[in-house]
């Protein structure tokens, strides 16, 4: 009989330290999310001056609610709402959040004092461009560590 073949050692060890340094620095992003700080708030500021939500434009002020005579209205829909949100990183995340417990009824909507009815107006959100910064910064880590092994 007559045959020919080819046969071969395939060494995976550079493959191996590879992933095995993708995934120790996988577990310790700390410093991505932290670098991710600002794009975020920087996201909410958009959001902000554009007066939207991800689901489209807030809902506009109720004309009851326009000239009551008794106090001066915040130049903003929302006033200083969408400012007060702190920003958070450690390992595993970036956390975005808002500092002032009534801020639910904003987001979400809800009934106030009086039965007044207020139109949800989603203010703390990510846009698609600040998650494609963050897929961005973590690619790149997780790159840096398969090159540094």
């Amino acid at each position: 009989m007559f045959g020919a073949s080819v046969t071969a050692t395939v060494d995976i060890g550079d493959v191996e330290k590879g992933l095995d340094a993708m995934e120790r620095r996988s577990r310790h992003l700390g410093p991505v999310f932290a670098a991710l700080k600002k794009p975020m708030a920087v996201d909410q500021r958009e959001h902000r001056k554009a007066k939207e939500g991800p689901g489209g434009a807030w809902a506009p002020r109720a004309e009851s609610t326009k000239h009551d005579g008794k106090r001066k209205l915040a130049r903003s829909l929302l006033g200083r709402l969408p400012t007060a949100v702190k920003y958070t990183a450690d390992a595993t995340s970036v956390i975005g959040e808002s500092r002032v417990a009534w801020s639910a009824a904003h987001e979400e909507g809800a009934t106030v004092g009086h039965g007044a009815r207020l139109p949800s107006r989603v203010f703390l959100w990510l846009s698609d461009k600040l998650l494609d910064i963050a897929v961005e910064a973590i690619d790149a880590a997780m790159a840096a560590a398969w090159g540094g092994r």
